[in-house]
């Protein structure tokens, strides 16, 4: 099993009970995650190893004309061309599991965990208007969608992607704002501060400048990060209900950002203190547009002024086994 290459090894992993678990026993463990670039059209998905720099492609049938969602544990969430039509997707096992079907738009999606859980919550946020807010919430195995709407103050702002926290759902807004949401309650509620408000992503005079607010988890406590163009990831952690700046090494942790989900590692030996993006280098596709605090600087190079989260790429859990 040893010798199998990566796309076999998965292959063979899902024959039968006995080659699982020897592909088990070849299991190494990498605490990093892997880029997976996933285009709409096509049976394909392109894997990266941004630690080895290699390169892998996984041919998969059940994919079809789908876009990309979000991802956690491995799992992807993919939608139909219809766009209505949802469904989680194992790549490494290829397991499907089909959602019903929702017609309502949305600008932010996340789940709680993996679809093969019992605590498996799916969430959805679309802004109607300033005040006005729907959240549709599902579950693996459900029939329908909820929807609830709620009034709010979550104004004309650019938003973060949602996260999963301790069972509850997040979403932080450039005026400071961080709305939670309980799906079991099916409540939100929401607190504001002024000194992480981000004037400067509603700036016209830098508008040609791509603007970001990512939001992820660490050890159950959130940590915000905001891009501005090529500038410094500004980095704060919310300690005691206050966002307090994080050094300017980041402590050992590895944050891989994405536009749809975001994972942080700590003490990922060759990646320590850097922000890694879903994205290659402008002269150099072996290696991930990633900024490091060590050295105060962007790595290949400047990045171009252009988003650094492309739409159909994201961060994934490498394959359980590995070669």
């Amino acid at each position: 099993m040893s010798l199998l290459m990566l796309k076999d090894k998965i292959r063979a992993s899902t024959v039968c009970k006995k080659w699982c678990e020897a592909a088990k026993s070849v299991r190494v463990v990498h605490k990093h995650q892997w880029f997976a670039s996933i285009p709409t059209f096509g049976n394909s998905i392109n894997l990266f190893d941004p630690l080895e720099r290699k390169k892998y492609t996984l041919n998969l049938p059940e994919k079809g004309v789908t876009d990309v969602a979000y991802s956690k544990d491995g799992w992807l969430l993919m939608r139909r061309s219809s766009f209505v039509e949802f469904f989680f997707f194992n790549p490494y096992s290829r397991e499907l599991i089909s959602l019903p079907d929702n017609e309502l738009p949305y600008q932010a999606i996340a789940f709680s965990s993996a679809p093969t859980s019992e605590t498996c919550t799916l969430v959805t946020l679309n802004r109607i208007s300033e005040c006005i807010v729907a959240i549709s919430t599902c579950y693996p195995g459900a029939t329908e969608w909820i929807t609830k709407k709620f009034h709010c103050a979550f104004g004309p702002n650019v938003h973060s992607n949602l996260v999963c926290v301790n069972d509850r759902f997040y979403c932080f807004t450039s005026g400071g704002v961080l709305f939670e949401f309980d799906p079991a309650s099916r409540t939100l509620s929401h607190q504001a501060w002024d000194d992480v408000r981000f004037p400067e992503i509603h700036n016209n005079e830098w508008s040609y400048l791509p603007k970001e607010l990512y939001l992820m988890e660490q050890k159950g406590e959130l940590i915000l990060m905001y891009t501005y163009g090529a500038e410094k990831p500004v980095m704060y952690k919310l300690v005691s209900s206050k966002w307090e700046e994080m050094s300017s090494t980041l402590d050992g942790l590895t944050i891989f950002a994405s536009m749809y989900s975001s994972e942080t590692r700590m003490d990922v030996l060759g990646m320590k203190n850097s922000v890694y993006f879903p994205k290659y280098g402008l002269r150099n596709n072996m290696q991930c547009v990633s900024y490091s605090y060590n050295d105060a600087r962007y790595y290949p190079g400047q990045p171009e002024r252009r988003l650094l989260c492309p739409v159909d790429s994201l961060w994934i859990d490498p394959p359980p086994f590995l070669m």
